[in-house]
């Protein structure tokens, strides 16, 4: 038995909470190795922030 939780793996275009950013985000990258997303909030405003851990992701539901 393992006792690792289970880390639902985001795909581009998902929309995402955050524990380290206020805000409903898109994901527009994907890094499998580092396990990291890029996203960027839904209504466009502000940059992409880079390598977030998707232990810290929060997947929501669609539009």
């Amino acid at each position: 038995m393992t006792t690792e939780s289970k880390v639902t793996i985001p795909k581009q275009g998902d929309r995402v909470g955050t524990t380290q950013h206020e805000g409903v985000f898109e994901v527009v990258g994907v890094n499998a190795l580092m396990q990291t997303a890029n996203i960027r909030l839904v209504d466009g405003s502000g940059h992409v922030i880079p390598n977030v851990s998707w232990t810290a992701l929060k997947a929501l539901g669609k539009k």
